[in-house]
């Protein structure tokens, strides 16, 4: 049977300033084994505890009144939950929901033990005001890219940081990325018909070449212009 003591990593930030006490009362909680696809928490939702991811990702999501839903982040092992954060903080319901986007595993602190920890210990709470702040700022940068940027632009800039790929400019090909249409829609806060017309062109130009669930980037110095167009 997989325990959390197993599998907690000291190392990460969240768990790097907590006292031997505190990392007990962690390693005795279940640990939660979440299939691609899972719930992890609902909009309106109360929150019970605070997430602590120790493999895979939660994407967090927004509905829009129009039926779409757009990606606002990924909570990963080495990250803070911030909806969850500010949920626990201000006695509030989650306004966006998360779900698990590969197998995922995590732990939730108690509500209790999260309070106390935010009132006595000071690095974990500088970590969580820090992550606080840098999503913040990644989210106003977000708000910014939705109004400005044309679609087109926003899916290649993404198309190259799935690759990893964010900065590069060299020509030639640039790996494989293993996202369905309709991930990127969420992603990118819009339908998967545009994404699948705006792929389609972009395999016509031959930046890119499409497979089922996959995006193979022929030319990666086309894809990275087409990014960086104002």
């Amino acid at each position: 049977m997989v325990t959390a003591a197993s599998l907690l990593d000291t190392s990460q930030p969240l768990l790097a300033g907590l006292s031997p006490s505190v990392l007990a009362l962690l390693a005795a909680q279940p640990v939660l084994d979440l299939p691609a696809g899972t719930q992890v928490f609902d909009t309106g939702s109360d929150c019970g505890g605070f997430p602590i991811i120790l493999s895979g990702v939660v994407r967090v999501f927004k509905h829009l009144a129009n039926g779409r839903r757009i990606e606002l982040y990924r909570v990963t092992p080495d990250e803070p939950c911030i909806l969850s954060l500010g949920c626990l903080l201000g006695g509030g319901h989650y306004p966006a929901s998360g779900i698990a986007g590969e197998a995922t595993r995590l732990i939730v602190m108690p509500s209790g033990l999260f309070n106390e920890c935010i009132a006595n210990n000071a690095a974990f709470r500088n970590a969580m005001f820090r992550a606080l702040g840098n999503r913040l700022v990644n989210t106003m940068e977000l708000v910014e890219e939705v109004v400005t940027l044309r679609l087109d632009v926003r899916l290649a800039a993404a198309l190259l940081a799935h690759a990893g790929l964010g900065n590069a400019a060299a020509a030639g090909p640039g790996g494989t990325i293993k996202l369905t249409h309709q991930q990127l829609a969420d992603e990118l806060g819009t339908v998967r018909e545009m994404i699948s017309r705006l792929l389609d062109d972009f395999a016509q130009r031959g930046m890119l070449a499409l497979g089922r669930g996959r995006v193979d980037i022929i030319d990666a110095a086309k894809l990275h212009t087409l990014s960086v167009a104002r």
